[in-house]
């Protein structure tokens, strides 16, 4: 049977089956002209290596005012400084290299940052914001640690910096990808980043970039969910990212798993820089600088794919194409308000022609896809007075489809969609805290939407054939399953959002938070009131316990409420979550968290042809607040991070997730039920600069004309991934010869059979030099080393026979880096 929502699915599969097999090609070009800019640069690079400047802002972290004093310390050295009354420091004349950097403060809770590199005659900018300490010590000896954790989550929330994204091995330098090694976090194939979490579906994760809200920030990505196979998002601007994974405070809403809140860095106030980028997400440029004297800053970049440059090299056919821009600016109004703008855009296409008569499950030969999104906000952060700040933002973003699957013999259309997505938000949010400790944190939305769907489905008709016939074309019975239909229709409504959370200490030792938040859907009519509550005992200055509750709602996707008019009723969906945790800092640079969680799912839209047992019943779309879930688990995190030479990840979770079968009201094990999941990354560095003989050899000719191909370089670091999960569930359609199609028959049982076990070994390897005046980082991603089989799906042909869908071949991708 033919539908929008089959027919979509195709396009999607064929689009992730072609980009397997185009990734190996970007190896030859990458390594025929990224090698040569490699050997080029060095030789034109002369002269003494200059040194670098450490500088920044040591602020309050509750209420943003400068802190007087502190003293931040380039550990391992006599080098440090005391921030001024502007809570602004400068350390010159650092050696160019990575170093580790304590900041302390009596009274507050020590900063530790690892890994901060110093780029030669460059200014590397650190905003520091401190915690006050609760168990005021009379010294200044505190517990430091390296670990920083955003203060309104109590449980199931990481923080991750630059660095720690850019090391990843077998991530491509993608943001999405990074997560997937988180123990909350399972994924879909290979060739999606798309963030599942604890049971969840795709789709439910919150994107925000400075607080804009980006409903999907990848080229080529799934109407209605938030993962694709290439992410638009530079990572070279990205300054942190929190990850919330479940239970997260109430200023972020309208999704029911996770929030991944991105925070872009700022361009330098000091000087003008360039750099250019080209890795796997194509070849780019990134320029950055001050504005009117040093009170604002900009940053921009611009990217494109490369492979259609060179489409007689490679021998493709079809070729992606995408390009992508990004920009941020910030400026002080005064010394209280700052006004920062952010926006990115992006375009992508690609025509796949005779990939293969697939037939049913694998849809029409031809895909041609164009789409686009763009997303922009302009955002007013004012510090009222010591203990009272907020920020007012105003966003638009915009994504819009235009995909064909059509037949090359007939070059008729099967499916189309031409649907454009639209939001424009206001938003505010707003904290006070009192000199006890009490904090109250409290905001609104509002969103107007405005979608114009186009949405057009070839009729299904039913061909009975004669088995026992020699004849291909025994036709003995005709029947229309669906009669075909274009849904062409407009949304124009609004959501608002009113939240507030209070959060206090109690015998220092004890944080508590609670909130709710109230959401309104004007086009469906649905309300709801959400809580959120978490509690923390810090019962040694390294030990935790963490306990925390959360609803959270989330409204249908926009093009499921316009594809039948019944739709229109549907109510937004919710997940609950209670997550008991403990953490426990064996170290500054090592922290062990185990989580257990269960998570039930209420009122999930599904199709009502799901609640039938006849596989071929249609409803025309009709859907049903009807779906439910259920998933706990058990997740281990142990983390090092990397204060010397070793740096590492052990990432475990042990999880049931079941989704209610609508047919007979039992529960079977939900699409993405791995049951085990197990990550492991390791990562080693050697500082060469810091050998004498090293620094003899940097000098030499030889040294400036073969520095790309030699095994050392200033910085080295080899780091290696291995991903296990267990066999993802699926069920297994019936082959019926009479009607030349894969049924899922009214008896039959979902996904009771699995797939084979997942395993992936990933390598990496950095290697950071320094030259006279600017430096590079090139780098190798090998993904799959082992060549392991793992399928992703079969394919289910019309002849009755099958074949595996896999996912990453052994795939090498490369990428430089230069700054200057």
């Amino acid at each position: 049977m033919l539908n929008s929502t089959e027919n979509k699915k195709r396009s999607v599969c064929e689009k992730a089956d072609f980009f397997n097999q185009t990734n190996s090609y970007s190896e030859e070009f990458f390594m025929r002209y990224a090698l040569l800019l490699m050997v080029l640069f060095p030789i034109l690079a002369v002269g003494q290596m200059q040194k670098g400047t450490l500088a920044g802002t040591v602020t309050d972290a509750n209420n943003k005012q400068p802190l007087v004093g502190a003293n931040v310390v380039v550990e391992g050295t006599v080098q440090g400084a005391a921030s001024d009354m502007d809570g602004q420091f400068v350390i010159r004349n650092l050696q160019p290299g990575s170093y580790n950097i304590g900041i302390y403060f009596l009274g507050y809770k020590t900063v530790m940052k690892a890994n901060v590199v110093i780029n030669p005659a460059g200014r590397t900018i650190l905003s520091i914001k401190m915690s006050p300490d609760l168990l005021e010590s009379e010294t200044v000896e505190v517990t430091a640690s390296y670990f920083a954790q955003p203060r309104e989550a109590v449980v199931s929330a990481q923080t991750l910096d630059f660095e720690e994204v850019r090391r990843s091995p077998g991530s491509s330098l993608d943001i999405q990808r990074v997560m997937q090694s988180l123990p909350s976090v399972v994924s879909g194939s290979d060739q999606n980043n798309e963030i599942i979490i604890r049971g969840g579906n795709p789709g439910e994760n919150l994107f925000l970039m400075d607080d804009v809200e980006i409903p999907n920030p990848n080229h080529f990505g799934e109407q209605g969910t938030g993962g694709g196979p290439i992410n638009m998002i530079n990572t070279l601007m990205v300054g942190q990212v929190d990850f919330y994974a479940g239970a997260f405070p109430a200023k972020y809403g309208d999704k029911a798993s996770s929030v991944m809140d991105i925070r872009l860095r700022d361009g330098s106030r000091e000087q003008f820089k360039t750099t250019l980028d080209m890795g796997m997400a194509g070849a780019g440029l990134i320029s950055e600088g001050p504005l009117n004297g040093g009170r604002g800053s900009y940053i921009v970049s611009a990217r494109r794919s490369y492979l259609d440059l060179i489409v007689d090299a490679i021998g493709l056919v079809a070729v992606p194409r995408y390009y992508n821009l990004q920009g941020r600016l910030s400026y002080d109004l005064s010394p209280a308000n700052t006004l920062i703008f952010n926006m990115m855009y992006g375009r992508d296409k690609i025509h796949i022609q005779d990939e293969g008569g697939a037939g049913y499950s694998r849809g029409a030969e031809n895909v041609k896809s164009n789409g686009g999104q763009y997303a922009a906000g302009l955002s007013l952060r004012s510090v009222f007075n010591p203990g009272f700040y907020g920020r007012t933002t105003l966003s638009v973003a915009q994504s819009d489809w235009d995909v064909d699957v059509y037949r090359t013999l007939t070059g008729n259309t099967y499916f189309s969609n031409r649907s454009v997505e639209k939001e424009t938000t206001l938003k505010t949010d707003f904290t006070y805290r009192m000199k006890n400790g009490l904090e109250f944190n409290w905001g609104g939305q509002l969103k107007q939407v405005n979608f114009d769907l186009d949405i057009f489905s070839a009729a299904d008709t039913l061909f009975t054939y004669d088995p026992a016939a020699s004849r291909p074309d025994s036709v003995t019975g005709i029947a229309r399953i669906y009669k075909g239909d274009r849904y062409t229709d407009e949304l124009n409504s609004y959501k608002t959002a009113l939240y507030g959370q209070l959060s206090f200490d109690f015998l220092k030792r004890f944080t508590f938070t609670a909130g709710a938040r109230y959401e309104y859907f004007k086009y469906t009519g649905f309300h709801a009131l959400s809580p959120r509550l978490g509690m923390s005992w810090e019962f040694s200055p390294k030990m935790s316990l963490n306990l925390a509750y959360g609803r959270h709602y989330q409204s249908p996707v926009y093009f499921q409420l316009l594809q039948n008019r019944k739709n229109r009723s549907l109510e937004s969906y919710y997940s609950e979550q209670f997550i008991a945790g403990f953490d426990y800092l064996l170290r500054s640079d090592i922290k062990f968290t185990l989580e257990a969680y269960r998570k039930t799912y209420e009122g999930i839209p599904r199709y009502r042809r799901l609640t039938t047992a006849d596989p071929l019943d249609y409803y025309d779309n009709e859907m049903l607040n009807a779906g439910r879930g259920r998933s706990y688990g058990l997740e281990t995190f142990l983390q090092k991070k990397i204060t010397a030479n070793f740096s590492g990840t052990f990432s475990y979770s042990f999880s049931r997730s079941q989704n209610l079968d609508l047919r007979d009201n039992s529960w079977y094990d939900g699409n993405y039920d791995y049951r085990h999941v197990l990550t492991l990354i390791a990562g080693y560095k050697i500082r060469f600069y810091k050998q004498e003989w090293f620094k003899r050899a940097r000098e030499s000719w030889w040294y400036r004309v073969f520095a790309t191909v030699l095994p050392f370089s200033d910085e080295t670091e080899l780091s290696v991934k291995f991903r296990y999960l267990g066999g993802r569930p699926y069920t297994s359609p019936v082959y019926h010869p009479e009607l030349r199609r894969w049924l899922v028959d009214e008896n039959l049982k979902r996904n009771t059979v699995r797939l084979p076990e997942y395993s992936r070994l990933d390598f990496r390897l950095d290697r950071r030099y320094f030259f006279d005046s600017w430096n590079m980082v090139v780098y190798f991603d090998a993904s799959n080393v082992l060549n392991t089989k793992n399928i992703w799906e079969y394919q289910y042909n019309d002849d009755g026979g099958t074949r595996e869908i896999l996912q990453f071949q052994p795939l090498l991708v490369g990428g430089v880096n230069i700054e200057f």
